[in-house]
This record gives structure tokens, C-alpha cells and sequence, in this order.
């Protein structure tokens, strides 16, 4: 038997020790990935300039990063090649993201008021670079670089593993795309020639692998595809050869028994297009985002026939949405959570931050209830966490698309305290703790409010009048009578509620003073951006149906976790604008509604829609076309927002 000497045995228990200290020092994150930014780079044996050169890379290439020394990254190439490239030739990777919105501006900065330099599409994958209030930086092909709204992108889930060989690997595996549409190209390249374009979870055989490039086969058309924007599965082929959707060996999380059809689905796709009928050549009648809940009505093929929240019925694919068995009303517990921080605090003592749908769980893995206490700080956007037991840990960060601007850990005493700041009310609700000494405390947004107008911002949004791609303006419903333009009508009231709320203190901003290039989501994330208190749009009602009057929407469906939650402010701030909109402008009161405006749904603040009048009703055109009236109609709406921070 082979004794350790007692020096090796101190040298063996410093190691370990320097190891443990190595693990609680560093948040559990995923594997980070950077971009050559270089025409031509060496990949080194080591981390200097003095070590062989052992391959080269080219801009635009991605690459796992596997150690960091001395501004030197350790990386592996597509092919699979490990070796050492400067800091200086790589822009580091924080995450990937998915752009939702239908056609989004690129800017040189964090901001609208940055010059527009490129547009991107629903669907393109784009890598993050830094983020600075809610916005991010991203890498475009050619080695360029540009700013995006963040509230215009979603995270894109992890893809998959690459093949890390050059040869033919016909038969070793599949790949399932992940963005809207992607071009086939006739070389591992974008410099290649377009062959064909397919579209959101289409399954192709893997023929060929080269430089992160997989080639396929279409029909009878054999191509390449970017592995940055598709899922590669190893094993059994999957491909039907012709772009349609194909069942996997293992069935699908929450599927169903054949023949059993769902109460309601959860979309999983980024923007999924509603169809007129069960074909992907029907027209487009509407747009639904992931997250969005449907209720089932009936199937036929590889499609579902849904209801929709603003009445609508139409077809949507069912390889697009994930059943919710046995549900007739959607839950927000049904969209998967992801853990988005892990940071060790002591010796089987974490810290946990997760993604519940757009909300922020908290989760505390090591005390027992006893051991721990949640306090509100007087500022009531901040939490203060103080955790029995001594630690070394320290760590400063945030998490903006969730809310959380401020996440510091540091200790004190005997205690760790972890300070957290959001740019919202936080609504606590703390979950029992279990046997393994797990808490889970859910967070909700509630308004921060105090009484009064003075201070409060608010964003007014003048209805249509959106630059047109032939260079005239949207200009809304039209009056039969006057040929009255709604977005004329819309801006002058818009403009006397703000000179009205700004007389009582109020800081109003507006998305626009006349026309705009900026989309719906858009104008909803100037509030969001602001972090506004409330944000009103503005519109002149129209219908074939003879209706006329005064009516008021907002949209907040207990199952999304963020509108939900301000569900009784938004339901508040209808109702009291309604109210006063009917005493100053005295026509019928239709009341207040409930529907999916897209300005309402991506909003993160207590919002509403305001239809003054009907331009389609002869009598109330002729009104909205007085300037006296179009005065009432603004004092009552800017009544009903007094009346609401009251």
C-alpha cells in the first residue's frame, strides 16, 4: 500500500480548497460563444503570439469559448479544431435572440432617437454583443453592428450541438429549423447562390457537414443551411424530403393520444401566421406570438381550427402550439421555466433566478423558513434579502428583460444579503418551504403609484398616421360625409390632453406629433422604455353596422403573468376614462372592452384604447370635425386620467 507524504497531502487538500473557492466564486451561466471580427485570424497552440499558428478563421465565424487567459480565448472552431485566438479578433456572445416583430429598425444606439441603419424581419436570429436599457447590441453578417429594441426580440433556446467533422455524414442525424424562414444556399457560405427557402420547424436529413454549414436535401434540390439557425439531432434520420413537419421516434411533451383532440394550445412558435383555412397557401387573416393561448375548436390534418381572443377564427399548424390536456381556460404555469441565474452562496446554498413567463421567480435552495427574511424597501420597487449563515460570496449584476435592474449579493456579517431592485412594484407571494429547504417566491408587477398627476409620465398615442411603404400616411377610418381623416382627428384631441394633463404636472410624451415610422410594438415600447405610468392611444371609431358612441379597451388576461397582474389597474383606468369621456362628450356609452390590440398587448404598463366617436355615423363625423367638440372629448379623457391617480 502506497502512503501519501504529508507535504503532498497539504499540497492535494490546497488544490481542493482553491477548487471549491474556483465554484463558489463563478455563477452557474451557459456556454459562451463569440464571433471572429477579423478578415483573416491564427488560430494558435497557445495563448500568445510567439505559439504556432495552427488554422485560420474568417469574419462573420462562430465559436465556443472554452477557457480565457490574458485576453486570449481558448476556442473550438465548426470543424472542431481547439486552439488559442486574441481577444482583440472575437466579440463575446451574452445570448441569442429571435426578432418578433414583423419588419424591426436597426439604430446606431440604444434609443429611437439613434439613426435608423437596417431592418431585420420576423423570424432572424441575431447574436448579442452588450445591452444597455432594454436594448441590445447585435452582430449583423459583413462584420457589422447595430442596436435593437429589446421588447422586439425573444430569447432563442439553446440549438443543439454541430457536428465537429468535415466528412460525409449521410444518415448521421437531422436538423429541425428554428427561425421563420432560412435560405439554402448552393455552398457552406452566405456568399452562395439562393437554391430555395424553408420555413419554422421543417426536419431535413444532415448529408453533409461543413464549417457549421449542414447540407440538405429539398425535394429534389440539395443545399446548405447556417447551423446558427437550426436544431441539429444526432442519431435516427427524420426528413420526409419534402419540408413537411415529420413525427419524432419519442412523442412530444403534454402530447396527446392519438385521436384526442385539446381543449386549448400554448403557441410555441415566435409569430405564427392564423390561416383562413387548414393550408399553408390560405390567406393570412391574423398573427398570434408565443405564449398566446387558444381555445380548440376542431382538427383536421396537421392543423387545428382555433378561436382567437378578438373573435377571430381560423387555422394555425399544430406543430406550431403545445396542448394543454384537459385545460379550457390557459394557466401561465404551462410555459416553461428556465433558470436565467445560479449563484452559489455557500456549501449546498443557492440563489436562483427564473424565467416563469416573462416574470421573475425567486428561489432559495439551502434554508429553511425560519432562516430567512424578505423585506420591501420603502422605495417599493426594492426587495432585501437577509440569508442565515456566513459567506464569502459577492456578486453584482441584472436581468432588464425581466424587470430586475439590480441584483447585488454581498455579505455581512453572518448573514448574506441580497438587494434587488426591479422597475416595478413587486407583489410578493412566498411558497412554503419544502423538505429539501426549497422556497419559491413568486413576483408579480404592480403599478407604483403615488396619488396625484403631478410627475406622473404619461404616453399619448395619436391612432394611424404610420409612414406607408409608398410614402403616404395610414390614415384610418374616413368619414363618409366630410371625408374627415381619422389620424387628423386622433392627433388634434391628443394634443389637447396633453396640454391638459401637462397644466396639472404631468410629463406627457408622444409617439407622435403628425406621422411615424415606428411599428405598433413599437409605440408600445416607447412606455416601456420609459417605464411611463399609464399610456393611452388614441383613436375615431368606424363600422358599416350604423353604431355610434363612446367605448373604452384594455386587454389583460390573468393567464400572461405581467398583463395579468395589472389587470385591475388597466380595468380601473378604462373604466374611469369611459366614464368621464361619456359626461364631457354626451353620446351613447358603448362601455368599457376587453380586446388584443397590439399597442395594449405589448405594453408593460396600465394602458387602455380610446374610441371617441364613430366617423362612420353622419352626425358624430360632423362633431368630430368641430374643434369645440374635439376640446369635450379631450377634457374627458384627461378627467378620466386625473381621476385615475387620485
Amino acid at each position: 500500500m502506497n502512503r501519501v507524504k504529508p507535504r503532498s497531502l497539504h499540497r492535494l487538500c490546497f488544490l481542493s480548497f482553491v477548487l471549491l473557492l474556483v465554484f463558489f466564486a463563478v455563477p452557474v451561466l451557459a456556454e459562451a460563444e463569440g464571433i471572429v471580427n477579423g478578415n483573416i485570424v491564427n488560430i494558435r497552440e497557445g495563448p500568445g503570439l510567439s505559439y504556432t499558428a495552427k488554422t485560420q478563421v474568417t469574419v462573420g465565424q462562430v465559436l465556443t469559448i472554452l477557457e480565457e487567459k490574458n485576453n486570449w480565448f481558448k476556442v473550438s472552431t465548426p470543424t472542431g479544431q481547439v486552439g488559442w485566438i486574441s481577444g482583440d479578433y472575437v466579440k463575446k456572445v451574452i445570448k441569442k435572440v429571435v426578432v418578433t416583430g414583423s419588419k424591426v429598425n436597426l439604430r446606431k444606439g440604444p434609443g429611437i432617437g439613434y439613426q435608423k441603419t437596417g431592418e431585420v424581419k420576423a423570424g432572424q436570429a441575431l447574436s448579442v454583443l452588450a445591452e444597455k436599457n432594454g436594448w441590445f447590441k447585435v452582430w449583423l453578417s459583413g462584420g457589422k453592428e447595430a442596436w435593437i429594441a429589446g421588447w422586439l426580440v425573444a430569447e432563442q433556446k439553446n440549438t443543439g450541438s454541430i457536428p465537429t467533422n468535415n466528412t460525409n455524414n449521410s444518415g448521421s442525424g437531422y436538423i429541425q429549423v428554428n427561425t421563420e424562414v432560412l435560405n439554402v444556399r448552393s455552398g457552406p457560405g452566405t456568399g452562395y447562390a439562393l437554391v430555395t427557402k424553408i420555413g419554422l420547424n421543417e426536419k431535413h436529413n444532415v448529408l453533409e457537414t461543413k464549417n457549421g454549414w449542414y447540407k440538405i436535401k429539398v425535394k429534389n434540390m440539395e443545399g446548405w443551411v447556417s447551423g446558427d439557425y437550426v436544431k441539429f439531432i444526432p442519431g435516427t434520420s427524420e426528413s420526409t424530403g419534402n419540408g413537411q413537419p415529420v413525427e419524432n421516434n419519442q412523442p412530444p411533451v403534454n402530447s396527446l393520444p392519438e385521436g384526442q383532440l385539446p381543449t386549448a394550445v400554448i403557441v410555441t412558435g415566435n409569430v405564427v401566421n392564423i390561416r383562413q383555412w387548414n393550408s399553408m397557401d390560405a390567406p393570412v387573416i391574423d398573427q398570434v406570438k408565443s405564449g398566446d393561448a387558444l381555445n380548440v375548436l376542431s382538427s383536421q390534418g396537421d392543423w387545428y381550427r382555433v378561436s382567437l381572443l378578438n373573435g377571430k377564427v381560423g387555422w394555425i399548424a399544430n406543430w406550431l402550439t403545445q396542448p394543454l390536456e384537459g385545460a379550457t381556460t390557459p394557466s401561465r404555469d404551462t410555459v416553461p421555466k428556465k433558470d436565467v441565474l445560479i449563484v452559489p452562496i455557500a456549501e449546498d446554498k443557492s440563489f436562483t433566478v427564473v424565467d416563469n413567463g416573462g416574470r421573475p421567480e425567486l428561489v432559495l435552495k439551502g434554508w429553511t423558513n425560519t432562516q430567512f427574511k424578505v423585506k420591501q424597501g420603502q422605495d417599493h420597487n426594492s426587495l432585501l434579502l437577509e440569508l442565515d449563515g456566513r459567506s464569502t460570496r459577492k456578486y453584482e449584476g441584472k436581468i432588464d428583460r425581466l424587470g430586475m435592474t439590480q441584483i447585488k449579493i454581498s455579505p455581512q456579517g453572518s448573514k448574506a444579503i441580497i438587494d434587488l431592485k426591479f422597475n416595478f412594484n413587486p407583489h410578493l407571494k412566498i411558497g412554503a418551504t419544502d423538505e429539501k429547504k426549497v422556497t419559491t417566491i413568486q413576483i408579480g408587477a404592480v403599478p407604483v403609484q403615488s396619488k396625484g398627476i403631478s410627475g406622473k409620465v404619461i404616453v399619448l398615442d395619436p391612432g394611424h398616421a404610420s409612414v406607408q411603404p409608398g410614402g403616404g400616411l395610414d390614415p384610418g377610418a374616413i368619414g363618409k360625409r366630410l371625408g374627415l381623416l381619422e389620424k387628423d382627428v386622433n392627433l388634434s384631441i391628443a394634443l389637447k390632453v396633453k396640454k391638459l394633463l401637462e397644466d396639472k404636472g404631468a410629463r406627457v410624451v408622444m409617439t407622435h406629433t403628425g406621422s411615424t415610422r415606428l411599428t405598433l410594438a413599437q409605440r408600445a415600447g416607447v412606455a416601456n422604455s420609459l417605464n411611463a405610468d399609464i399610456f393611452v392611444s388614441i383613436h375615431a371609431n368606424s363600422s358599416p353596422g350604423g353604431y355610434s358612441g363612446h367605448s373604452t379597451y384594455y386587454y389583460a388576461p390573468l393567464w400572461n403573468s405581467v398583463l395579468g397582474a395589472q389587470r385591475l389597474e388597466r380595468q380601473k383606468l378604462a373604466t374611469l376614462v369611459q366614464r368621464e369621456l361619456v359626461k364631457s362628450g354626451g353620446r351613447r356609452n358603448i362601455g368599457i372592452l376587453e380586446e388584443n390590440f397590439a399597442v395594449l398587448r405589448e405594453t408593460r404598463v396600465p394602458s387602455i384604447l380610446v374610441e371617441t366617436a364613430y366617423l362612420s355615423d353622419k352626425e358624430e363625423e360632423i362633431l368630430l370635425s368641430q374643434d369645440w367638440y374635439r376640446q369635450k372629448l379631450a377634457e374627458g379623457i384627461a378627467n378620466g386620467i386625473i381621476a385615475y391617480f387620485n
